[in-house]
This record gives structure tokens, C-alpha cells and sequence, in this order.
């Protein structure tokens, strides 16, 4: 019902009109049955039935009984269609019958099965990767090709395993498949220079078939590794005078590279002197050092050179080493040495410097080896004094001692510094006289002889035996004893000595307790002229013996009896009870006691230690313990045998020991009776108590006084100095004992305190306890310790000895001069005569003459002055060439005669800054690679400046680079030279050549410089690729174009240069072999040209791409796409011949209708065969084929007559040649007219303005409409839609002309009431049906000023007067009235303006024009009248203008203001200033005046600087010593730098004493100062407890 199809063509057709918004859309199917052509079988071999032959093979047939269409040969799909572009493959065939003839054309479709297996192009794939290609970059593949489509086709590839590669699976436009083998990790040709890899294809059938192929990836070389040699530095030894060409050294330097990379070129570097250069020859190919000048060793005897190792890669790298060859003299001529005269013998006691020999030497050589090196035995007590240039005195250089050595044999020995040395001697013999120059010598210094006490008289005591080792009388001795009274006792009745043997006797029996030590001396003399002495110190000792018993001196007991002491029963656990003390009379070890229990009542009661004797209570008193107890305590020395001494203490237990402080009053303990002790005691306490008030006192008035300087304390009055022995006497120690650090004895009973602590080994401390009661002060007249005098002593020997050393120095020393170089001829540089201590007068007899240095006499002495002046001006530089010389001294020898004397004289010459820096080059070239990366750095030839020191190279400076800077190094030998370091990448393509200047300046004042060009060559690198003008081509080719025609010349261009820019074309593996077969490609130029004759049927597009490659050695390439299209050739014209045509037509004629039937032909075949037809564009009409070549001209678009009466279509027909040919056919197609166009109106909406007031029948607008339509359909006729506006019809209010539209008013307007009217006008034309249109009207009434402004503010009845009434107070600004005026005009005539027409006061009063407001302009004052009258106009902005007035009275009253405080009804006089103005302005004034300076001078007073606190003196009996560290009175004075911390704090008599570390030699005072001092500005204590005093040594 919906559609119909032909049974025998198949054409469908619709049976009914379809609506799209009721059906969208049909699904059916259409089937062919088994009559597929709807033929009788059985007249199918009468009717001879035929199949066409394709490719002379027949692949079907038709079964002519039963009509089956059978297939006869097997067909393959891949042989029939070649093209994979297509996805169906088809046969064509035609059937034909006869009787009557008719055509069926069939079409067979083959479906593709997988029956081909992926085969790659090339079975192994050879791929060239540089190792420096970065990871990431993709290669391509030949990819595999199957015959197969679809699915059937290559579907994916895999890669073997690989750590360095990967594969990229990418589809080409027709849908193929290919892969890109991708580097993932960075290749290293030195770990491995081949990969091989398998790539399979796969492809999608069922089941999957796969083919492989060999991936070889040979890792091509880059130039990643610098050359390296044997070693860093190599250190030749040369002799000189090597012959020419003699082989110094070979270096080796290696490259890991391969080919061009590793071929290595030797050369100097930038740091090695063109000097350097000339001498040696490196051969750059094998890296031999060779001999090209004769090697001077006094020229030059040390060479260095830099070489570099360059490999010969395009982007070079290099290593370099250091070569330092030593030159050696050689040495062929023997130092000669010549005796001038000899002394001998001599007397032993001959002088120290006396010239005993006179000795000249000489060599024949140069230089080191002419230098001659004279000496003699170290051990000799002589030396060789250089008297001039090779003469030398043989002096005595030590005291002689014949006792030693009577006899000298002493060789001198001379050699050259050649190498090998040579050498020669001469012995001379030396006799020694003797003399008595030996004091007797004993064999010790110092006797220290033990003596136990109760000896027996006349007892040897010890033999003291001296030697003298002089000859004869000079080494008799003789002994005795140095008389010396102790205690009014000689020593020689002590002890006797042996005259002639030394043996020493005691004369008496000494007892230790009375006399513990002696110390003597011993005198040995010799027999000589005069006789020499020595003495001895001996120090008996008399050795304790265990002879005294220990004597308990506490508790006191009277005769021996026992002691009884009464406790509170109540005492606690470790009370104590009481103390044994015991003496012993013996030496140290002996008086050792050691305290014992020898009866004990109760041993769980009491406890006793055994060091300190105290007993204590060990527990509580019970109710068992007895109230009486016994104990007998035992004190033993620690002698052999041990001696003791026992005493009894007797306790007894109380209950009412424990009373309070007054009942113990009442009862007086029997211990407390006052005894003569007990007296004494007070009578002592109360003298130290009035001495400590005095003592207080006197300390007061030395703080109020000004402090004068203080002197040194002096030293303890009681201090016993020791060298070796640590002695506490008097209560003070003297001890260097350095193994001890801490605090040993603190007795604050005798107010003593003694400290040891380390000292340097062999200092000496004496750290003193003073009673507190000593008094230290200015007039104490306690002498200076040992210790002080011993001191002075030495001060005064090494101020003797250091007064000779100068006088030595000063007889032998060389003259010494300074001076600067370059100074002025005839420039005096000293009196050399008065400096020589010289007789200026004899100086003319005496022919003095100066040596001549280098043929150049620089200096001359002035005979008649005897100054020493410049002859010749001085250069430093060509003096002393050798920088590495910090000081240049010029040594002239000044030559008296008559008699003959010789002076040495030194004159040394200072740099000054009189050259500038220069470079050995002006230029520097250097060649860097534009890879370079950046950081690297690049030696420069050093500027030379031949001044030394700071006047020398200081720095250098690079002119401003982008790309570079310097860095600054310091040689070995301190010269400064600089490395251009690359700070930015470098780019040969933006940049070639980069211009530098480098400055050299030195360190002089003012400072001196020199500059030197630097070129950079930036080398290329192959860093860009090639590049094509086009990425891909498009070319047309016609087929069977003769082959070499050219197809297109691809041109690629790189920005590099040399090889690196030279271009190699080829296909890569994505064009395919047929194209590469079809088409050659010359690799040097780009052309593409026809190889092979081509065939439009069998390819119509080649695709291909061309790589472009450079040559450089790390290759890159670029690519682009060429598409040849290859187009038919053409030579046959289409025909067109037209079947049918309908003219003329309706306008209204449906969309789609056929008015004409076409039919086209063409004899080409394929594209060229194929025709299109089409007519222009722009007509409403189209084509559409029917069947094959039958076209229909169908309506496309609703025609219009109104546009365009009549058509002219043109059919073209053209081929689809190239050049394509046509045809052409010109129908005409003419158009009915239809009412089919409705009225138009110029404008959709007219406003219409009317001017109100205007005359009934005036015309207000013209309205006409247009209709394109002919005759009767564009006749037209107007009319107004009926509209009611307020009961009133539009046309009551206007009227139209039905046949021209023109509008008219049939009414006055007026504005006030009628401001506008909207309706709308129709058009009617005459067709049928006719048709209408309409226009919206928009009329606007418009405004005249016809109203007069009415005043509504302020209001008034009848236009009567205004009156009002203000305060006469009212101040300036304030609102008296608002005048308001409306007018009913419109907007712009409504609006209203105010201005006064009459105003009493113009000064008084304002108005607003715009709001009409009334405000003061001022207060009112005295003068201004009471009342005010104000006329005011309000006016309209119409043409013309109108207006109206009001009349405004104002009255001022006086009470209209009265204030919060009822002020008076008078009216204040506010411009009068009154008195009480005035005294509040003054009273202000003047308190802010006073406020201001309380201020101020209170600022003073705080900002005032409080007066300095006078430092506190010392404790009065502290002791400062430089070396000692001395605490007394609870003061200390140390130096002691390794502790820091608090040591002892007695909070009892608020006291704080503080050791600190103090740096060395400074001292610090650490006082203790009572908590109950008060520092006040007037106190004159110290501002803190610790005071700080720095003595710098």
C-alpha cells in the first residue's frame, strides 16, 4: 500500500504522499527469488543464452536446464582485484538472449578468506643509530604485506625482546598497518655496537597467520668520548746539549670511538710559551716529543707544556696532559781549591771568628755547575766564611777544648753543583796549646744525701769527687767546705770534708725533730794561673725515725686523766659526740694517725672514724642502754714499729639536756664556767672585732676617696720557694704539681684557704693562705720573694747576652740597602763610608772601587762625600728575570787598599709598577662546538706582567657576552690566569663568530692593563635537520607520460654547513616497491622522473615519502609526502539529447515536479567514460538521474514569476577526462502568474507625529503599499481596523483613502488629555482569494506650552502675601522657605526655574534656580532691618516662556533661639570679642605653657647620664700574681682557663665565689662580697660580685 517495485528492473516506487511529521521512517526487505530475471527456464535454450569471457578465463556458467549460475574455475579474490582501497570485490557480467534480443547485466561478489600469510618486503631490515640519538625518536619499518582485506589483513606486530627498543603500531590512511621501532633507552656503541631483533606481522584471521623479519641495528659511533692519556702529568729529566731530533717522550693518548672519533691529533695548548714551542717538536700524529733546538740549560731549565689530544670527529672533544721537562747541566770540569796561608798551632783558648786559614776555589764551569759548594766535616769546631766571590777564611766557629781533641785534621772538600758532582779536597792539620780553661766539673750538680737522724759522729756521709780534665798543675784540686752560719752555727762544725779526696764527714749526732735539713756548698779549685773553681750544692737530709709517740690534744684532759662528757639521752642517730685529735712530732709518713676503738661499752651505740677521730652516735639512746658509758680510743702513727697514745672518754646520759634557751640560762652547764681561757678568748675576739670595725672603716674612706693606682701586692712574707718539691710552711704552698685539679683544704675556722691545681711543667705557682687579719698595703715591708730575684737575674743575663748578639752582628753582618728601580741617575742611596765606619778623609789614599755587574757599572761612590749614588738607572726586570724570585738583591763587593779590605754590600731593589700587563698573543682564536655544553671551559693565554708582587697580574676582565665569562686561577708559582667558561648553549645558526676582549690588570697603583681579542668560531654540529619547502606535494600526472619526464624536484635545505648540510634523497620503507619501480629518484638533486610507462587502469595514485638525509656523521633527516595522481586521457565528447519538455508553467508548480527527461552518452571508458551533467547553480531547478545515463529536470526550488518570468536552463554535460570534454543543450521554461505576493509596506511601523491644537482634516501620512503580482492581483484597496479607544471608534478619529492611503485627522488634539493613539491600516488586493497585509500606526500627539507654572509651595489663599516668621539667631545656610511651582506641559516645558524678582537684602538671602530652596547667606546682624521682603518668580522652558510669583514676608524675632541654659532675651553681640574671651585665651596660654616646660624638664632629668660607679677596689688581702693562682679570704685571683663553674657557695656568711675560664695571660679577681652590702650611686662597692682585671703580657 506504501510502495511498489518493478519484478523485472527492480525499480521502487511510492504509492502514497508521505507527511514527515506522521512517518519518518520505513525498514523492509526486498528478496530475489529463484527466477531471479523472471524467465522461463524452459525457453532458455531455444532464446541461446550467453555469459560474457572475463581475463579469457570463464569462471561461471548457467546450467540450461535448471537455470543455476554455477562457477566453472576457481577464482582467487587477490587475482581479480589487485586494489585493497576497495572493500568489495566484483564480476561483472552480462548475459544475453536472443529472440527477442535482451541484455541482463550480473554482478558476482567475492568475499575474501584468509588464505595469504603477512610477508614482509625485505626478509632483514638494516638500520644505522647514531648512539647519541636521544630516547624516544621512532624509526620506520618496511612494513608486511597480505593479499588479504579486512580483518583478514595485518592486524599487529611484535617485537623480540629488547631493553633498548620498542615498536609503535601506527594505521595508514587506507587503513593499513605498519610499525615504528622506537628507542627507548640510549644506545652506547662501546657496550654493544650490534642488535639484532626479530619483528613479526600477525594478522587478524582464523585462525592467525604471521610472517618475520630480521631487525640488524648496527649503533653507529659518536664522538662521545674524549681522548685519555697514559697519565695526568709526565716529569722528564733532560740533559742539555741533547742532540736535535733526539726523542724527549712519546705520549699515548687513547679514544674509546671508533673511525674518525677516535683518530687522534696532538697539539700545545693555549698555556704553553711560544718558547716552549720552539724548542720541542710534537709530532701531532703519534704525540713524539722531540729535540728541535739545542737546549740551553742556562737559558731555561724547567719547560712546560699543556698537550691536548683532539680526536678528529666534526664535533671534537679532547684531553690533555701536562708535560714538565727538567733540564739537567752537565757537568765536565773539576772544582780546584787552593791554601792561601795556615795558622799552627794555636792556644786552645783562641777566640770564636778567628781566621786560622785563607782557602780560594774555582770552576771552570757555568752556571749550577760552575757553582761551587766548599765544606768541611760537621763535627769540626771550625767553618767556612765566604770573604768574597770564591775566597773563603777558615775560622773558628765554636770554643776550642784540647781536652777534647788536641789535634785537628780538617779536609776541605769543594763541589760543583753539576750533576754528577765533581769534586776535590786539601787536609790541613791543626794543633791545640793547652790552657786552664776547665773549671773542675763534678759529676753532679746538685747532692741530695739522706742522713738518718741519731747518727754517730764523725760517720762518712759521701765522697764528692770532681774532675779537671787540663794538663799538669792545671788539674790538681783541691776541696773544701763553703762556709755558712745556720743559727749561729758555722758548717765546718757540722760536717768536714777531705782537701785532697772529697770525702765529706759528720761531726755530730742531729736529731730530726730539731734539725730536718742542710744546705751547703763544696768547692773543688785547680793549681792553675789563675786557678778556676766550681762548687756544689749539698743538701743533707736528716731521715725521720719512728721516735715519737702521738700526744692527743683533744678532748683536753688534765695529767692523762679520763675525760667525762654528759649527752641528752634524746640524742639523735650520727650525732656528734666528740672528736680525738692526735699529733706526731715525726716526718709525714711517720705522723700518719689512725684512730681505733680499744674498749667500747656498747658497740652498736657509738661509731668511730678511723682519719678524723670523730665519734658519733650510731642509733638512738634506749631504755636499755646503760646511762653510763666507757670508751677508750686508741691513736697509732704509721711508723715501723708504730707508737700510740690511748685516752678515756666517760659519757653520761642527762634527761634535761634538751632545756630551752632559758632555762639554760638558770642552770649554768659546768662546762661553761668561765675560765682564764675563756677570758683570753673574749679579750681576743673583742681586739679582731674592733680591728675588722677599723678595718671596715678604713675601707669606707679608701672607697669615697679617688682610687689611686694600685700597686702590686706584694708576695706573702712567708712563702718558701721550690723547684721540685710541693712544701705547705706557714700556711702556704708552693707546688708545680700538675697532676691534681681540685680543691684540697677549705679551714674556714683560721679563715684559710689553700688551693693546688695543674700548672705547665716546669712553672712555678705560689698559692699563698693569709690570715684574714694581714693587712696588705702600700707600706708593707715585705721583701720580694726568691722567686722575683731569681727572675731579675735571668732578665738581666739574656739582656747581656742579647746586647752581644747585636754587637756580633753589627761587626759581621752585611751592608744592606733598599732602593726602587728606575731611579734617576746621580740619585744618592746612602753615605757608604759612614755606614762602613770608614775615615772619610783617607778614603782618597785608599783606592776604593766597586765591582762591575753584567758589563754595567750601576753604582759609584763619591770620593770627596762618600756617597754611594746611581750611575746607571736600575731596571729590576732585566736584573732578575726570574719572578719566582720574591726579592732582588744586587751584591757589589766594595775593595779598600793599603791595607786590603773588603766590604759586602746588598743593595736590594723594590718592584715598582712600570709595566703593563701583556699577552703573548693580541688574538686569540678558539674553535668551540656549538654542542658544547654549558660549564665547560676553555684555556686562554695568560698575560705576562714582569713586575712582581701586587704590581704583578692582578685580575682579569671579559667584555659583556651572553654566552661567556671567566674564571680566575692562581698557578703554582702565584700568576693569574683566566678560563672562558661557556655560561649559555652556543648556536652556529643565530650566531658565528662571537668577538671578545679580554683585559689583564695588575695590582699597582695606578693600575697598568692589557688586552687581548678573543674570536669564537662556533663549529657547526648537525643539530638541524633538513627541512623540505612543502611538507607533503600533490602532483598530477597524465598516464602514459614518457618516461624520463620530469615529475616534480623536491628541494630540502639545512641550516648547517659543510657535510653536515649536504643532502642525500631516498624512498623510505612506507613507499611502496611499485612505486619505487614506477618512478626513479635521483639521491643528490630530489628530481622524481617516470622510470616506467604508466597505466591509469592499474594505479590511478602513487604515494610515496621522501627522506632527506645530511651527511653528516650523526645524521638527521626530514621527510615529506608526494602524491602522484595519475588522470585519464580523454578524446571522446559526451552527447546529450532531450527526451521531453513542459513550457510554460505555473508559478505555483509543486516542488520536485519533472518537466524535462534527459539522456547522456559517452564513448571513453573508465573515469574518462563517466559523465556529469548539471546546469547552473543559481536556477530553481535540478537533476536527477532516473537510470544509467537518464537524468530527469525536476522543480528543486518554489518558483516565483514575480523574480523571474522565464528560464534559460543550459544542460551541460562533461566527462570526467583530463582535460575533460562536454556538451551542452539550452531549454526555455516560461512562468504563469498566480496571486501568490500579499501587499508589502515600505515599513512595518509608522509613527506619525501631530502637533496638538492642529485643524480637523489636516493629512497626516501618506501609507502605500506595493504587490508584484499582475492585472487584477496587484490592484489594492486601504482601510483602518476598527478600534475602540475609550468608547471612541478610529475612525471617528481618522479617516484613509481607500485607493491612494492617505491618512487624515478628523479631530483637535490636545496633548493635556490625548497623548497618543495606536491602531492598524490593512492592504487588500484583488485576486482570488485575495490577499491583505496590515501596518501598525503609532500616532504621537505633541506638546505646545499652553500652560501656565502653578505655585503650590508655599501656600497662600487667593494669591494673598506669605508671611513668615524666622529667629533672628539663624545660622548661615538655614532653610527659611521652599518655593514649589507644576506646570502640566510636558516634560522639557514643564521644567521650572526660580529666580528673585525683588530681594531686600541680596546679601542676606539665596535661592536655589533649580529646587527653589530660600537660605541665609549669613547670621543677621544688628543693622539688618526686621523684616524682609522676598518676590520670587518660578518660569517654564517653553517658547515662549511663562511664568508665575509669590511674595514671601519674613519678620525676625528674637526668642526664637533660646539655649539649653535659658539665656537672656537680650540678643547676644556675637561679632564683639569681650574681656572674658581674652582672660580664657590668656588662663589657656599660659597653663599649656607651664605644662609644656614641666615636660620638658622632666625629660631632662630622666635623660640625664647617671654618674660612672667607681670599680670596686679588691678584697684587701686578695694576692695577684701573673703566674700563681692565690685564694685568701675567700678571695681568688686565677688564671685557670678550664673550668667553668660555680665552685663554693657559704650561704651562712653570704659569700659567692666564681672560677671562670679567662683567656690566656689575662687575670680575673672573683671576689666574695657580703649579701648585706647595699650598692647605691654613693656606695663604693663594686657594681657586681665579679670584677674582672686583664693584665695583657
Amino acid at each position: 500500500m506504501l510502495f511498489s517495485i518493478n519484478p523485472e528492473n527492480g525499480n521502487l516506487y511510492a504509492l502514497k504522499t508521505f507527511d514527515y511529521e506522521i512517518e519518518k521512517e520505513f525498514l523492509f526487505h526486498i528478496e530475489a527469488r529463484d527466477s531471479d530475471l523472471g524467465l522461463d527456464v524452459k525457453t532458455l535454450a531455444g532464446r541461446k543464452m550467453r555469459l560474457d569471457i572475463r581475463s579469457n578465463k570463464k569462471y561461471l556458467d548457467v546450467n540450461k536446464e535448471t537455470g543455476d549460475l554455477f562457477i566453472l574455475e576457481k577464482m582467487d579474490r587477490e587475482y581479480l582485484c589487485t586494489s585493497k582501497t576497495a572493500t568489495t570485490c566484483f564480476i561483472k557480467l552480462e548475459m544475453t538472449l536472443e529472440n527477442p534480443v535482451r541484455i541482463f547485466n550480473i554482478e558476482i561478489e567475492i568475499v575474501d578468506i584468509n588464505d595469504n600469510s603477512p610477508k614482509f618486503w625485505r626478509g632483514t631490515i638494516n638500520l644505522d643509530i647514531s648512539e647519541a640519538t636521544a630516547a624516544g625518536e621512532r624509526f620506520s619499518l618496511s612494513n608486511a604485506v597480505d593479499p588479504d582485506i579486512g580483518s583478514n589483513s595485518i592486524k599487529t606486530y611484535h617485537l623480540s625482546e629488547s631493553e633498548h627498543f620498542d615498536i609503535e603500531i601506527q594505521t595508514g590512511r587506507d587503513g593499513s598497518k605498519f610499525a615504528d621501532l622506537i628507542l627507548k633507552k640510549a644506545l652506547d656503541r662501546e657496550q654493544q655496537a650490534l642488535h639484532n631483533l626479530i619483528l613479526t606481522a600477525v594478522d587478524g584471521g582464523v585462525p592467525a597467520r604471521s610472517g618475520t623479519a630480521s631487525i640488524i641495528v648496527r649503533v653507529l659511533d659518536t664522538n662521545d668520548n674524549t681522548p685519555q692519556f697514559d697519565k695526568d702529568s709526565y716529569t722528564i729529566n733532560l740533559t742539555e746539549n741533547a742532540p736535535i731530533g733526539s726523542l724527549v717522550v712519546k705520549l699515548n693518548a687513547t679514544d674509546k670511538d671508533k673511525g674518525l672519533n677516535s683518530e687522534i691529533i696532538y697539539s700545545y695548548s693555549l698555556y704553553t710559551s711560544e718558547k716552549t714551542q720552539q724548542t720541542f717538536r710534537l709530532n701531532p700524529d703519534n704525540g713524539e716529543i722531540r729535540v728541535k733546538e739545542i737546549i740551553n740549560y742556562e737559558d731555561f731549565r724547567i719547560y712546560d707544556m699543556e698537550i691536548i689530544a683532539t680526536d678528529k670527529a666534526v664535533n671534537s672533544l679532547s684531553g690533555k696532559c701536562k708535560v714538565k721537562i727538567s733540564v739537567t747541566d752537565m757537568n765536565d770540569n773539576h772544582p780546584e781549591i787552593s791554601i792561601k796561608s795556615l795558622s799552627s798551632p794555636v792556644k786552645e783558648d783562641i777566640p770564636v771568628n778567628t781566621v786560622i786559614a785563607l782557602v780560594s776555589v774555582s770552576d771552570k764551569d757555568s752556571g749550577e755547575n760552575g757553582q761551587v759548594d766548599i765544606n768541611i766535616s760537621d763535627h769540626l769546631p771550625f767553618a767556612l766564611k765566604e770573604s768574597s766571590d770564591n775566597y773563603y777564611e777558615l775560622i773558628v766557629s765554636e770554643p776550642l777544648d784540647r781536652e777534647k781533641m788536641p789535634e785537628y785534621d780538617i779536609t776541605i772538600t769543594v763541589t760543583d753543583r753539576g750533576n754528577p758532582p765533581l769534586s776535590d779536597n786539601e787536609t790541613i792539620t791543626v794543633e791545640l796549646l793547652d790552657v786552664n780553661d776547665n773549671v773542675p766539673q763534678f759529676p753532679q750538680t746538685f747532692y741530695t744525701i739522706p742522713v738518718m737522724e741519731n747518727n754517730a759522729p764523725g760517720a762518712l756521709l759521701s765522697s764528692l769527687t770532681a774532675i779537671d780534665p787540663d794538663l799538669h798543675e792545671n788539674q790538681y784540686l783541691v776541696y773544701f767546705i763553703i762556709e755558712k752560719e745556720i743559727m749561729n752555727t758555722s758548717m765546718s762544725m757540722l760536717f768536714s770534708i777531705n782537701p785532697e779526696n772529697g770525702n765529706l764527714y759528720a761531726l755530730k749526732t742531729f736529731d730530726y725533730e730539731i734539725e730536718k735539713e742542710f744546705l751547703f756548698h763544696i768547692e773543688a779549685r785547680d793549681s792553675g794561673v789563675p786557678p778556676l773553681s766550681s762548687n756544689v750544692t749539698v743538701h743533707i737530709i736528716i731521715m725521720d725515725q719512728n721516735d715519737n709517740t702521738p700526744v692527743i690534744v683533744s678532748p683536753w684532759r688534765a695529767h692523762g686523766s679520763v675525760v667525762e662528757e654528759k649527752i641528752p639521752r634524746s640524742t639523735d642517730k650520727g650525732t656528734l659526740i666528740a672528736k680525738v685529735i692526735a699529733i706526731d712530732s715525726d716526718s709525714v709518713h711517720n705522723s700518719r694517725i689512725t684512730y681505733q676503738f680499744l674498749q667500747n661499752t656498747d658497740a652498736t651505740l657509738f661509731s668511730l672514724d678511723q682519719y678524723n677521730g670523730e665519734i658519733r652516735t650510731m642509733r638512738m639512746f634506749s631504755y636499755r642502754d646503760s646511762r653510763h658509758q666507757r670508751l677508750v680510743v686508741i691513736a697509732k702513727d704509721n711508723g715501723e714499729p708504730a707508737l700510740s697514745a690511748t685516752v678515756t672518754i666517760k659519757l653520761s646520759t642527762v634527761e634535761t639536756a634538751l632545756k630551752t634557751y632559758a632555762d639554760m640560762t638558770e642552770v649554768p652547764l659546768e662546762y661553761d664556767i668561765f675560765s682564764d681561757l675563756n677570758l683570753y678568748l673574749v679579750i681576743g675576739l673583742g681586739s679582731v672585732s674592733f680591728l675588722l670595725l677599723i678595718t671596715i672603716l678604713v675601707t669606707i674612706v679608701l672607697k669615697c676617696q679617688k682610687p689611686k693606682p694600685s700597686k702590686a701586692a706584694p708576695p706573702s712574707r712567708n712563702s718558701v720557694i721550690s723547684e721540685r718539691n710541693s712544701t705547705i710552711a706557714d700556711s702556704t704552698l708552693v707546688s708545680n704539681d700538675a697532676y691534681w685539679y681540685s680543691l684540697f683544704l677549705a679551714e674556714t675556722r683560721k679563715g684559710k684557704l689553700v688551693v693546688r691545681q695543674p700548672v705547665p711543667k716546669g712553672s712555678r705557682y705560689i698559692v699563698s693562705s693569709i690570715p684574714r687579719s694581714t693587712g696588705l698595703t702600700e707600706t708593707s715591708d715585705s721583701a720580694a720573694s726568691t722567686l722575683q730575684q731569681k727572675d731579675l737575674l735571668w732578665i738581666r743575663y739574656v739582656f747581656v747576652f742579647i746586647f752581644a748578639a747585636a754587637l756580633f752582628h753589627t761587626v759581621f753582618a752585611v751592608t744592606h740597602y733598599t732602593i726602587p728601580e728606575e731611579m734617576d741617575e746621580g740619585s744618592v742611596i746612602a753615605n757608604l763610608v759612614s755606614d762602613l765606619g770608614l775615615d772619610l778623609k783617607s778614603l782618597g789614599k785608599r783606592t776604593m772601587r766597586l765591582d762591575v755587574v753584567a758589563n754595567k757599572k750601576y753604582l759609584e761612590v763619591n770620593k770627596d762625600t762618600g756617597e754611594l749614588y746611581i750611575l746607571e738607572r736600575i731596571d729590576r726586570e732585566s736584573l732578575c728575570t726570574s719572578k719566582s724570585v720574591t726579592t732582588c738583591v744586587l751584591k757589589v763587593d766594595a775593595t779598600l787598599e793599603n791595607p786590603i779590605r773588603m766590604f759586602n754590600i746588598e743593595l736590594e731593589i723594590t718592584d715598582i709598577n712600570d709595566n703593563a700587563p701583556r699577552f703573548r698573543r693580541d688574538t686569540m682564536y678558539l674553535d668551540i662546538s656549538e654542542v658544547t655544553p654549558v660549564g665547560e671551559r676553555f684555556s686562554l693565554t695568560n698575560a705576562v706582567d714582569p713586575d712582581t708582587g701586587s704590581n704583578s697580574v692582578k685580575t682579569y676582565y671579559l667584555s659583556e657576552s651572553d654566552h661567556f665569562i671567566i674564571e680566575i686561577q692562581t698557578g703554582r708559582d702565584g700568576s693569574k690566569f683566566a678560563d672562558l667558561i661557556l655560561k649559555k648553549s652556543l648556536d652556529r645558526e643565530k650566531q658565528t663568530l662571537h668577538n671578545l676582549l679580554l683585559t689583564a690588570v695588575d695590582g699597582g697603583v695606578p693600575a697598568r692593563s692589557g688586552t687581548a681579542s678573543i674570536i669564537v668560531r662556533v663549529l657547526d654540529t648537525n643539530d638541524n635537520a633538513p627541512q623540505f619547502d612543502k611538507d607533503s606535494y600533490t602532483i598530477n600526472l597524465t598516464e602514459n607520460a614518457p618516461i624520463g619526464r620530469l615529475v616534480v624536484k623536491l628541494n630540502a635545505t639545512d641550516k648547517d654547513e659543510s657535510s653536515n648540510s649536504e643532502i642525500i634523497y631516498s624512498y623510505s620503507l612506507y613507499t611502496s616497491e611499485k612505486t619505487q619501480q614506477t618512478f626513479r629518484l635521483n639521491p643528490d638533486n630530489g628530481e622524481i622522473r617516470v622510470k616506467e610507462m604508466i597505466n591509469y587502469e592499474d594505479f590511478r595514485i602513487y604515494d610515496m615519502e621522501i627522506i632527506a638525509t645530511d651527511k653528516g656523521v650523526n645524521s638527521l633527516s626530514g621527510k615529506c609526502k608526494v602524491k602522484i595522481l595519475i588522470t585519464d586521457m580523454n578524446d571522446n565528447h559526451p552527447e546529450i539529447s532531450i527526451k521531453s519538455l513542459s513550457s510554460p508553467v505555473k508559478e505555483d508548480i509543486p516542488v520536485n515536479t519533472v518537466i524535462a527527461l534527459v539522456s547522456v552518452s559517452d564513448k571513453d571508458s573508465g573515469e574518462n567514460g563517466q559523465v556529469d551533467i548539471h546546469i547552473s547553480d543559481n536556477l530553481p531547478f535540478a537533476l536527477k538521474e532516473s537510470s544509467d545515463n537518464y537524468y530527469e529536470l525536476i522543480i528543486s526550488e518554489p518558483l516565483d514569476r514575480e523574480k523571474m518570468p522565464e528560464y534559460d536552463i543550459t544542460i551541460t554535460v562533461t566527462d570526467r577526462g583530463n582535460p575533460p570534454l562536454s556538451d551542452n543543450e539550452t531549454i526555455t521554461v516560461e512562468l504563469l502568474d498566480v496571486n501568490d505576493n500579499v501587499p508589502q509596506f515600505p515599513q512595518t511601523f509608522y509613527t506619525i507625529p501631530v502637533m496638538e491644537n492642529n485643524p480637523p482634516g489636516a493629512l497626516l501620512s501618506s501609507l502605500t503599499a506595493i504587490d508584484p503580482d499582475l492585472h487584477e492581483n496587484q490592484y489594492l484597496v486601504y482601510f483602518i481596523i476598527e478600534k475602540e479607544i475609550v468608547n471612541t471608534s478610529m475612525s471617528m478619529l481618522f479617516s484613509i483613502n481607500p485607493e491612494n492611503g492617505n491618512l487624515y485627522a478628523l479631530k483637535t488634539f490636545d496633548y493635556e488629555i490625548e497623548k497618543e493613539f495606536l491602531f492598524h491600516i490593512e492592504a487588500r488586493d484583488s485576486g482570488v482569494p485575495p490577499l491583505s497585509s496590515n501596518v501598525t500606526v503609532h500616532i504621537i500627539i505633541m506638546d505646545q506650552n499652553d500652560n501656565t507654572p502653578v505655585i503650590v509651595s508655599p501656600w497662600r489663599a487667593h494669591g494673598s502675601v506669605v508671611e513668615e516668621k524666622i529667629p533672628r539667631s539663624t545660622d548661615k545656610g538655614t532653610l527659611i522657605a521652599k518655593v514649589i511651582a507644576i506646570d502640566s506641559d510636558s516634560v522639557h516645558n514643564s521644567r521650572i526655574t526660580y529666580q528673585f524678582l525683588q530681594n531686600t537684602d541680596a546679601t542676606l538671602f539665596s535661592l536655589d534656580q533649580y529646587n527653589g530652596e530660600i537660605r541665609t547667606m549669613r547670621m543677621f546682624s544688628y543693622r539688618d532691618s526686621r523684616h524682609q521682603r522676598l518676590v520670587v518668580i518660578a518660569k517654564d522652558n517653553g517658547e515662549p516662556a511663562l511664568s508665575a510669583t509669590v511674595t514671601i514676608k519674613l519678620s525676625t524675632v528674637e526668642t526664637a533661639l533660646k539655649t539649653y541654659a535659658d539665656m537672656t532675651e537680650v540678643p547676644l553681640e556675637y561679632d564683639i570679642f569681650s574681656d572674658l574671651n581674652l582672660y580664657l585665651v590668656i588662663g589657656l596660654g599660659s597653663v599649656s605653657f607651664l605644662l609644656l616646660i614641666t615636660i620638658l624638664v622632666t625629660i631632662v632629668l630622666k635623660c640625664q647620664k647617671p654618674k660612672p660607679s667607681k670599680a670596686a677596689p679588691p678584697s684587701r688581702n686578695s694576692v695577684i700574681s701573673e703566674r700563681n693562682s692565690t685564694i685568701a679570704d675567700s678571695t681568688l685571683v686565677s688564671n685557670d682557663a678550664y673550668w667553668y663553674s660555680l665552685f663554693l657557695a657559704e650561704t651562712r656568711k653570704g659569700k659567692l665565689v666564681v672560677r671562670q675560664p679567662v683567656p690566656k695571660g689575662s687575670r680575673y679577681i672573683v671576689s666574695s662580697i657580703p649579701r648585706s652590702t647595699g650598692l647605691t650611686e654613693t656606695s663604693n662597692s663594686a657594681a657586681s660580685t665579679l670584677q674582672v682585671r686583664h693584665a695583657i703580657k
